[in-house]
């Protein structure tokens, strides 16, 4: 049998709530970010590394300003749930975005 402590160790409701705000966060971060690489142009890899910063810089303000160092409390996988999984699911509104506003200032460049 599981032990006890594991198996009441996280009130589902509450995990399921941290997880649609902490996906809010990265989809709505990524959408202003995605804004501002279009409108400073960048292409190509500079894009990607400019997302890959700000991804970082977005999900280590998550893991020590909002969850305190430990997102274990918050979530059940801790570290993946925090940063690795909304990486792939964010990169394509970010690239939608990005496409968008690059299309949309540099229209006759």
């Amino acid at each position: 049998m599981a032990d006890t402590t594991e198996l009441y160790k996280y009130f589902e409701p509450t995990v399921q709530l941290n997880t649609l705000a902490l996906s809010n966060i990265h989809t709505l971060t990524s959408w202003g970010v995605g804004t501002a690489a279009g409108i400073l142009g960048l292409t190509g890899w500079n894009g990607f590394i400019f997302f890959l910063a700000n991804w970082a810089v977005i999900s280590a303000l998550i893991l020590f300003v909002k969850c305190e160092g430990k997102p274990s409390v918050y979530f059940k996988s801790s570290f993946m749930d925090v940063a690795g999984t909304p990486l792939f699911n964010t990169l394509l509104s970010y690239v939608l975005v990005w496409t968008l506003m690059h299309a949309l200032v540099y229209i006759y460049d």
